[in-house]
Parts: C-alpha cells; structure tokens; sequence
C-alpha cells in the first residue's frame, strides 16, 4: 500500500466579470499539460493532474485540494489525463520514467492507474516491449445503449526510437482495451497501418484519441504527413479497419509557427454530441498560413464525415492553436476551448477562447481569459494540451498553462463558469507582464476599456522611469478587444522593484515587477 501526502492547497479566487478565474496553489505550483474531470454524480468532486507526479483531488468544488502524490514503480514522467466514471472509478494514464533507464529510453510503458477509493492509485504497465510509449489517451465507453457499455479504451504513440532520424526508426499508433473497469487490459495491437517517421515532428504517427458512437462502434483518429487519419472498429477494439483519410492538415500536427513558446501543436481530440454525432477538432494553417481551428462532423447513418468548418471567428492573421473538445454536459453538444492570439499584435501573449458546436453550426466565440497570458520564449514548456470539464447544470471549469512572472515559471490556471452557456466577461482594466526572454525589451499588454485615453507608467518610489499616454481612436473610446503592447527597454530598468500603472482619472490598475 503507497504512503500518501495530505496537503490542503489555499486557494484565492480572482472575479473577473462572469468568470472566476485563479491560478492552481498558493504559492503557485509549476506545471503544464493539465487534465480535469468532474464526477458526473457530484459537481463537487472534482480531480485534476497535471505534470508532476500529483493528482490533485477536491470535494467541495474546488475551494481546497486534496495533494496526493503517485509514485508507480514503473515512475512517472508526464503527459497525464484523468478521468472520473459515473461509477465513481478514477482512470489515470500517463509516461513512465524507468528508473533503470535515461532519457528517453525511460518512458518504456504507458502506465494506467486507477482508484476506487479516492484515495490510493494502484498501477500496471501497458504496452511495455522494449520501445518507447508516448503520448495516452483514455476514452470510456458510456453510452447506455451500447454492448460495450463502461469499457476503457487506451490509444497513444509507439516509437522504435525517439527523435531519431534514421530511416529503420518509425511510429506507430498502438491501442488496447478493458472490460472490468481498468482492471486488466488486453494485449495491446497497432492501428495504424501506415507507419510515420521516429523525429516527434509532422511526418510522425501523433495525437491518437478515441471517440465513440452509440452502438459501441469506435473511431481512432491521428495525425501523420501533414493529413488526419481514422480507422474503425465495430467491435469495441478488438479488431480495425484499414487507415482512411479524414482531411489535408496543412502544416501538419507541430506547429513550428507559433511563436513565443518552445513548441505547440494542432493534434486532433474527438468527442460526440447527444444525438451520436461524432465531432473531430485540430488546428491546421489556412493558405495564408495562419493557424486555425477547424472541425468535422460525422454522420453514422451516412457514414460520412462533412467537409472542414473553421470554428474561430477572428478576422485577422494571427494564430490559434493547441485545441481540445468534450461534450458539454450542459447542452449535450461538443464544447471546444483554444489558445487564441488575435488581440496580441506581437504575438507574445495569448488568450483562452471557447464556442459550441452544434452539428454544423458554431457558436459565437467568448474569451474566457480576459486577462492576457505572456508567452515568454523558447525555453518555456506550455504543454501539448489543455483541457475542461462540465456538470450538468453547474456550468464547467476549464485549465490551461499560464505563465508567473515573479517566479518565472509557468503555472496552471483555471477559468470556471456557472451558467448553461459560458459568456463573455465585460471587458475591465487590466496589465499583463511578459518578461520577453528572447529580446533586450519586456512587453506590457495593457487594456483601459470604454475610455478615450490611458496613461502607462512604471515607477520606483517616486521617481517615474517611463510614462506614455494612449489615445482612442474614435469618441466612444476602447472597445473590448483593444489591448495595447508596450515596449519598454529592460536597460532603462536597473535591477529592483517597480510598479506598473494604468490610469484614467480616478481609475488605477498597479501591479509589481520585479527586474533582476
């Protein structure tokens, strides 16, 4: 029986219009790669993972968290998703790290863990054969109709050797299943039946997710060559299809465009609506090269998948990027949420954007993050997903990778909302900090909405180091989506405390930064 660490992690909640939106532990805790999952029984109970070998668990809604620390035998290296059954079983799936083995050699399993209790996670290896195991995905049949009804179905990433280059050296997608619950699985078998190269880039076999429709029928989809892929089986797993072109990717699943961040990505999440609809969502650039997100419907009856349908409604070139999708248990269609850059003109911050998807029809889109998230450089890791969950009736709750200034870490954020539909925020007053690790210059993102002008000023004491005055461009003054980037040069700070002002008459926004 494992020891576990009880640590009740405080946290402050931050108001911002319809949102709470808060960022995980205090102090912060670094992490990236965040996964939540609320009980479906009980909007209260709420588990969440992220990359470090903590699962995070809350009983009363997320005012506090139960710290309980996995340490399998087979280690634990990253990429963890978290799953909480309507039978009150918790699935975790994540990288192994072999303490017998370096890097990269040492994520040689996938390993699944599940508790019945809440409180301890017990471990098994999946897929161990002597080659390395990337990237897992758990989906869980819960279709009451179904002859699979609350079987759990792993798929991920199959390496002959990571990063290499060499030709003998390929991907795979690999996928194994449970009938008890996670108790045992079968032995895992390849899907995919065109191999990709072993470099972690486009032409590699990735982001293998499984959705599921009503008669139990599964549907695998990936990334390889710049293409999405899918394959059926209409056995609950224990048999596949041959590979079938879903849609062109454009630019494929690693998004080397995106700038300010050490690497993205538009890898494919599939899920279903209500009425059995299958939905697949990835981000792939237009002919422009601007990255969007797009989705496709599938139809069972048809058997057909539509054609492409961009979700973001920007109208400008900048990018969108690193997608995730699940059912909104409070509309019973796809919910989708994204990194979102079109109010950064530098690029060098982001936002979270979400919209619904209702067969063929989009939602208006709404920024869940008023307030901007720096995107520091590249030698920042914001993780290869985010995600969210919803309770029926008790809105949702979404997590994503954001960024501390004052510790220089990132951190994990989360945005929760209480209405059937999430809404947009009223616009308010706000700066955000960006250390710019890649230039001579910190940016500052700042937002004065319904005024005709703003002062910016940093400040030590009494003495002002800079000041600059910003001016509406019409008598109606910003609008919700005007932010303003501001230069200024990191040598015209020396090192010490300082405080960045936004004034508007009797209006102040201050925050502290801390210059080495």
């Amino acid at each position: 029986m494992r020891l576990i660490a009880m640590l009740w992690c405080l946290i402050p909640l931050f108001l911002c219009g319809q949102f709470k939106v808060k960022t995980f532990g205090d102090p912060a805790i670094p992490g990236n790669e965040p996964s939540i999952s609320i009980d479906p029984n009980d909007a209260d109970n709420i588990w969440l993972a992220f990359n470090n070998n903590h699962v995070y668990h809350s009983l009363n809604g997320g005012k506090q968290w139960l710290d309980i620390k996995v340490n399998p035998s087979q280690g634990f290296y990253g990429d963890p998703v978290i799953h909480v059954t309507s039978t009150g079983v918790v699935y975790l799936a994540h990288l192994a790290k072999n303490p017998k083995k370096s890097y990269p050699e040492s994520f040689d399993c996938i390993v699944f863990e599940r508790s019945t209790n809440g409180v301890e996670f017990h471990s098994k290896a999946i897929g161990k054969n002597g080659k390395m195991q990337d990237k897992p995905w758990i989906a869980v049949d819960e279709w009451i109709e179904s002859p699979f009804k609350n079987s759990v179905y792993l798929s991920w990433t199959e390496f002959d050797k990571y990063g290499s280059e060499q030709s003998i050296d390929s991907s795979r997608i690999r996928f194994c299943f449970s009938r008890d619950y996670g108790a045992t699985f079968s032995d895992p078998v390849v899907i995919s039946d065109v191999s990709g190269d072993a470099k972690d880039g486009d032409q590699t076999a990735e982001g293998a997710t499984i959705g599921i429709l009503q008669n139990g029928t599964l549907c695998c989809v990936w990334s390889r060559n710049d293409t999405l892929w899918y394959d059926l089986s209409r056995d609950g797993g224990e048999t596949w299809g041959k590979d079938q072109v879903l849609s062109s990717m454009k630019g494929g699943w690693s998004m080397d465009q995106v700038q300010g961040m050490m690497r993205t990505n538009g890898m494919p999440f599939v899920t279903h609506d209500k009425k059995g609809k299958l939905y697949v969502i990835y981000a792939a650039e237009d002919a422009h090269g601007d990255a969007n997100i797009y989705y496709h419907v599938y139809h069972p009856k048809r058997e057909h998948f539509s054609q492409a349908i961009k979700i973001n409604d920007d109208h400008g070139q900048r990018s969108q990027f690193c997608p995730f999708v699940k059912m909104d248990q409070n509309t019973g269609y796809p919910r989708v949420i994204w990194y979102d850059k079109r109010n950064s003109e530098t690029g060098k911050f982001c936002q979270v954007y979400t919209a619904e998807l209702k067969n063929q029809r989009v939602s208006p889109n709404h920024c869940l993050t008023n307030v901007p998230i720096p995107l520091t450089g590249n030698d920042k890791f914001y993780g290869d997903y985010i995600g969210f969950d919803t309770h029926r009736g008790q809105g949702g709750r979404a997590v994503f990778t954001g960024y501390d200034f004052q510790t220089n870490q990132n951190v994990i954020q989360l945005a929760q909302w209480n209405k059937k539909h999430p809404k947009r925020s009223k616009a308010a007053p706000c700066i955000a900090i960006n250390p710019n690790d890649d230039s001579d210059s910190a940016i500052f993102m700042i937002q004065m909405p319904d005024e005709t002008s703003c002062t910016f000023e940093i400040k030590t004491g009494r003495f002002t180091k800079v000041q600059k005055v910003f001016l509406s461009d019409t008598d109606k003054g910003f609008g919700s989506d005007d932010f303003i980037e501001v230069y200024v040069n990191k040598q015209a700070l020396p090192s010490g405390v300082y405080n960045v002002i936004l004034r508007r008459k009797n209006l102040m926004v201050k925050k502290r930064y801390w210059v080495e």
